[in-house]
């Protein structure tokens, strides 16, 4: 019984260590960020500073034969400039980032329960299929002559501990893998 409890504390640990050294490299990488943007250094990061950084940004992307869709750069400004004092302080530049992460685990939530058609929390290999059918048709119509997704391949990198139904964790941790690759210039799959 010891063993058992001790094993429980052991993956509760684990888990935690995982979560938090998460949230830490989400801290760092929007440092990074604020840091890239913010180029005299002085703790606030004017319009002249974020369209700079936004241009830099964007030649790197064209560079790696990236293509972005334009934004509207006062736009975007402003929705980051909360107190409209004409620039960007590290706290409204991490408010920000924490509701933009807050809309995309929104998002992925909306997802995951649009695939689990049932609602019992996990997904199946057939709710996986249904929708996968469903995704694959407007993939053929909008790029006719794309590569298909090997749904086979798919569900198995999705099932992470091959149990046969996908829960949420794996869900969430198959877009955060995802997401680092992008961020890392890695290709995804």
């Amino acid at each position: 019984m010891k063993n058992v409890k001790f094993g429980l504390v052991a993956v509760g640990l684990l888990a935690a260590s995982m979560v938090n050294a998460q949230e830490n490299n989400d801290n760092r990488h929007g440092d990074k960020k604020f840091e890239m943007m913010d180029a005299n250094a002085d703790g606030k990061v004017t319009k002249e500073e974020f369209i700079a950084a936004k241009e830099k940004f964007n030649k790197k992307r064209e560079e790696k034969g990236k293509e972005r869709k334009e934004i509207d750069v006062d736009k975007q400004f402003s929705k980051l400039d909360r107190n409209s004092d004409g620039t960007i302080e590290k706290s409204e530049f991490e408010e920000a980032q924490a509701e933009r992460k807050k809309k995309v685990a929104e998002r992925l939530d909306k997802f995951f329960a649009k695939i689990d058609s049932d609602g019992n929390g996990t997904v199946s290999r057939a709710e996986f299929d249904a929708h996968h059918e469903v995704m694959e048709a407007k993939r053929k119509e909008k790029h006719p002559d794309g590569k298909p997704i090997d749904a086979d391949k798919k569900f198995k990198q999705l099932d992470a501990n091959a149990d046969g139904v996908i829960d949420k964790s794996e869900f969430e941790n198959a877009h955060q893998h995802r997401k680092n690759n992008k961020a890392h210039g890695k290709k995804v799959k």
